[in-house]
């Protein structure tokens, strides 16, 4: 009797696991749908000389998901949760947005990834990320202030390798296993914008107008399906921070699908 009270539990608990996981599923499905087509640009040259086709991405991270987009009007089920979203080419909000955390680009190129992060921030768990890793010439480059309405930098564009741990607002992580041969692991951290800006624009209803600005370049290998995320631990109100926006598909992480 007790063996089979205890496999009747089993059965029970496995039934639950399954169901949580579809939930799981179909609920990251919901959030982000869609696959997001890199744009073709100019060829790449490396820092070693080989000469790349090229692609781009321009994304904006936000502090909460009322730009609409891939979330629908009014931020959709979890509007204070931060998120990734599609950008313009100068960080404008595109609130009709289709997906905004699912990429596709193809094999063997270079991808140009601009982000402009509106979030503030504080200090990462693991300061690794705060460094630069897995681009094609090992930099991003980087503008603290960039000015949304007049579309230029409104400070000195620099060249960096890493970023001080207690000023990241989020990161970009695409990690390296993938469910094919082929392995890409890359990692940017993205600067905090001004703190009390961030603020200050949330209260009217916006964002900041002088979001941080950081671009990078990578080279794709073969095929393959991998996971990005952001490393920062911006899921507030959950243990450690890493639930809530930073454990759900489509806010804050996503899938990159290199295709050839």
């Amino acid at each position: 009797m007790n063996k089979r009270i205890f496999a009747a539990l089993a059965t029970v608990v496995l039934g639950f696991g399954v169901i949580a996981g579809i939930g799981t599923y179909v609920a990251a499905a919901k959030n982000d749908p869609g696959v997001t087509v890199a744009e073709a640009a100019d060829s790449y040259t490396a820092p070693d000389g080989t000469v790349y086709p090229q692609v781009k991405l321009s994304l904006n991270v936000y502090p909460n998901s009322l730009f609409g987009g891939h979330h629908g009007a009014g931020g959709g089920a979890h509007p204070d949760y931060v998120s990734y979203g599609l950008g313009g080419p100068n960080g404008e909000v595109l609130s009709d947005a289709q997906t905004g955390t699912n990429f596709q680009v193809p094999a063997h190129t270079a991808v140009t990834i601009t982000v402009y992060q509106y979030d503030s921030g504080e200090t990462l768990n693991n300061d690794y990320f705060a460094h630069v890793r897995g681009t094609a010439d090992g930099k991003a480059t980087f503008v603290q202030r960039w000015d949304t309405k007049a579309k230029s930098n409104a400070s000195t564009e620099q060249q960096i390798t890493n970023i001080p741990a207690d000023m990241v607002g989020h990161t970009f992580t695409i990690h390296g296993i993938s469910d094919k041969k082929s392995q890409l692991f890359v990692s940017v951290p993205l600067m905090m914008s001004n703190d009390e800006e961030v603020g200050a624009a949330e209260e009217e209803g916006g964002y900041t107008q002088f979001p941080t600005k950081t671009t990078f370049t990578f080279i794709t290998g073969d095929e393959g399906e991998y996971v990005w995320n952001c490393e920062f631990p911006c899921g507030d109100g959950t243990i450690a921070r890493f639930g809530a926006a930073m454990s759900t598909m489509g806010y804050m992480s996503g899938h990159f699908i290199v295709k050839g």
